[in-house]
């Protein structure tokens, strides 16, 4: 082959990969901002704004204003200090969102703006972190595909939350990691060298800014890695250094924030509890449990990861020995979803959104697998992929097998804590469904939910400073409208005397005997709103998604004070 063919197949390659890095990032462009602002805040959100609206108010992330209170505890001072500052979560999230309120007013589609930015950002910035590392355009490009169609990593991409900060400075960290400790393999990496060290450390950084629960567990394993991998001694001495900044800068913030649960004392059944909920979550949603023994073999016996270059004898083609980078960067994601799964299950819930920032890596194995069937069969292998994107056909496997699926789930996780939500997660894991056809549904149809109608109707009937009594998803209402709420989980400011202007008895929501209790020694009228009064607004979680508005539901009612 001459060095002018060469070139010219390299252009046409470099080309074909710009058209469809291009055609993902319009796509993605379409997933995640159609409809950004249609579904209202639901109450994890509402809390992300507030705080942030707090912060460009007065400078800090506090839970109040002196009228609005953040609290989802029971307990007081767990969430936030005895200066009601929040430390509850990683602060990046607070500084982004009040930015974009600062530029575009506090609105629905302020809030979320930037987090969908920055999940645009994380394809972008995914498709080359693949290509670098794996070596392999087709596992590059299959990867970016599975990433911009998996539905559940669009939803929380379009949250106000921290989950797509923590998925792009995972992807980050453990870039600069590799490029620290691959120092003189990799010839097309030198440019830029003398930035690696201060890279690795802003990365990282920013991580632990992004979520505590991500960064904990990443860097544990990239330590790990580092003292297995062995790597040359001036990598060693650098990567150390970055190591020791990195703790220097991170770890007196730790010492401030909340990173155990909500006060309460580690539980052993719990923790096993959680352990086997993500791994429902990731088998079910993300990486199909049938194919875990494909991902080994491509493993052990690495054919992938690499690509064809000029053999320095003649003009003759051969593979690239890229089996070994390949092995590492699989080894380490093994090994952080493991130590992921761990650190998340300490918390005081499982849920889909603590294991955001494992989900491109995740979505690297699965195309690893997906390459390693197309190398054999071109037929199967682009089968798979399509069936993959389109649909749970794999994923449902074992969960919809007779027999599987009537497992009660306290009896399968003893220590699962008494939730029916997770029974609908069980359920709905071993249902065939189309998690594109669904969102294409959403992206087409506009969506009704409780606190949507609930503002509504109070910003059309309450009066500025009235008071209003709920016993969940307060947080939306002080966001949206100018009452002063009272209740919420934790039930803060509901004493016995207490009679608001406005009662609304949420039938998901707890002591609902107390709002009835209130109701009833005063004097209330009843009022019905066309709204589901479903769990919440609308959250993320899988398999609790909500893609059209809700039908056949009770509706949401209120109780408005006579004379009010």
């Amino acid at each position: 082959m001459t060095a002018a063919l060469l070139t010219r197949t390299t252009a046409s390659g470099r080309l074909r990969g710009g058209l469809f890095l291009t055609g993902m990032l319009l796509s993605a462009v379409l997933l995640l901002f159609c409809r950004l602002d249609d579904a209202y805040l639901w109450q994890d959100e509402a809390e992300t704004a507030i705080v942030s609206r707090n912060l460009l108010t007065y400078g800090l992330p506090l839970s109040t204003d002196g009228t609005h209170w953040v609290q989802q505890a029971p307990q007081m001072f767990v969430e936030f200090t005895d200066d009601y500052i929040w430390i509850y979560h990683s602060w990046l999230q607070y500084g982004v969102t009040a930015a974009s309120f600062a530029l575009f007013g506090v609105t629905t589609f302020a809030a979320r703006l930037p987090f969908v930015l920055v999940g645009l950002l994380t394809i972008y910035y995914f498709h080359g972190f693949v290509s670098r590392w794996m070596a392999d355009t087709r596992i590059a490009r299959v990867a970016t595909l599975l990433l911009v169609f998996c539905i559940p990593f669009v939803l929380l991409l379009r949250q106000a939350r921290y989950y797509a900060l923590a998925a792009f400075f995972t992807l980050l960290t453990v870039d600069a990691y590799l490029r620290l400790t691959n120092e003189g393999t990799r010839p097309d990496l030198q440019s830029g060298e003398q930035w690696v060290v201060p890279y690795f450390v802003l990365s990282a950084v920013l991580l632990y800014h992004s979520h505590y629960g991500a960064f904990f567990p990443t860097m544990i394993t990239l330590a790990l890695h580092f003292v297995l991998s062995r790597p040359a001694r001036r990598a060693r001495r650098r990567l150390l250094m970055a190591l020791l900044l990195v703790a220097l800068l991170a770890l007196p913030w730790a010492r401030m924030m909340r990173v155990q649960n909500r006060g309460g004392p580690f539980q052993m059944d719990r923790f096993l509890s959680h352990i086997g909920q993500h791994s429902l979550y990731i088998t079910a949603w993300l990486f199909p449990l049938v194919l875990v023994p494909f991902l080994l073999i491509a493993f052990i016996r690495p054919s992938v990861g690499r690509d064809t270059v000029p053999h320095s004898q003649g003009d003759r083609l051969e593979l690239s020995p890229g089996q070994t980078t390949f092995c590492r960067l699989v080894g380490l994601e093994i090994v952080l979803t493991i130590l992921s799964l761990s650190a998340a299950a300490a918390f005081d819930w499982a849920f889909f959104r603590y294991l955001a920032h494992l989900i491109p890596l995740l979505l690297i194995l699965l195309a690893v697998v997906v390459v390693w069937f197309m190398e054999r069969s071109a037929l199967i292998g682009y089968t798979l992929l399509i069936v993959v994107v389109v649909s749970n056909a794999l994923h449902v496997v074992p969960y919809g097998v007779p027999g599987v699926k009537e497992i009660d789930w306290q009896e399968l996780w003893p220590g699962s804590p008494p939730f029916e939500a997770l029974d609908d997660v069980w359920a709905k894991a071993g249902r065939f469904r189309s998690d594109v056809w669904m969102y294409a549904q959403e992206l087409s149809h506009s969506y009704e939910g409780p606190n949507e109608g609930l503002v509504k109707y109070l910003s059309a009937h309450a009066q500025p400073g009235q008071t209003v009594a709920v016993n969940y998803e307060d947080l939306p209402l002080m966001f949206y409208t100018e009452l002063r709420v009272l209740g919420g989980l934790s039930g803060r400011g509901l004493a016995e005397n207490t009679q608001p202007d406005w009662v609304i008895d949420r039938k998901h929501g707890p002591y609902r005997d107390r709002l009835a209790a209130i109701v009833a020694s005063g004097s209330y009228e009843r009022v019905e709103i066309p709204y589901p009064d479903i769990r919440w607004e609308n959250r993320p979680q899988p398999g609790q998604h909500h893609y059209l508005t809700v039908r056949g539901e009770e509706n949401v009612v209120l109780y408005r004070k006579r004379g009010g």
